[in-house]
């Protein structure tokens, strides 16, 4: 079976990292952004534009080049960052890991807008964090967990998912 350019094991697998590296961690940090930004904690603001940085990286080349394996957690950046070459994104993922000298606000705001950007390649995920957003994860996750499982591939998500009961 083939998918656009790569066999639908492929796809499937590099999609569903990215959806779920990208749409669980970004989420959480863009959070922790937001917080730190009202609360004045500059440096907490820059520790988690670092992460959204990095986690967008990631996500983008796994899910644009379909690349795998992952390398360990301390090369993913740089790895991401020499694939995404002549990628719009590459610059404001490599500018919030790299850190920039910008006022707290404008920080946020590359945050929110790289996190956006990352969202329409990747595509959207219920936020889980929320009450409006815990089931329709955990729905999202049930059927990426079948398609995993019809292609003979690990799933990111707990297998007990698709349990009913």
């Amino acid at each position: 079976m083939k998918a656009i350019e790569a066999d639908a094991r492929r796809h499937a697998w590099c999609r569903s990292q990215a959806l779920w590296t990208f749409g669980m961690t970004t989420r959480g940090f863009l959070e922790d952004a937001r917080g730190a930004r009202q609360a004045g904690q500059g440096a907490l603001l820059r520790f988690a534009a670092r992460m959204i940085g990095e986690t967008c990286a990631v996500a983008l080349n796994i899910a644009l080049n379909r690349e795998r394996p992952l390398p360990g957690p301390a090369m993913r950046a740089s790895w991401a960052l020499e694939r995404l070459q002549g990628h719009e994104l590459r610059q404001p993922c490599w500018e919030l890991i790299r850190g920039i000298d910008a006022p707290a606000e404008d920080v946020l705001e590359r945050c929110e807008a790289l996190v956006a950007e990352s969202a329409a390649l990747i595509g959207e995920m219920p936020n889980p964090l929320t009450p409006q957003g815990h089931i329709p994860a955990i729905a999202l996750a049930r059927d990426w967990i079948k398609l995993m499982d019809l292609l003979g591939e690990e799933s990111l998500v707990p297998a007990g998912w698709t349990l009913r009961g």
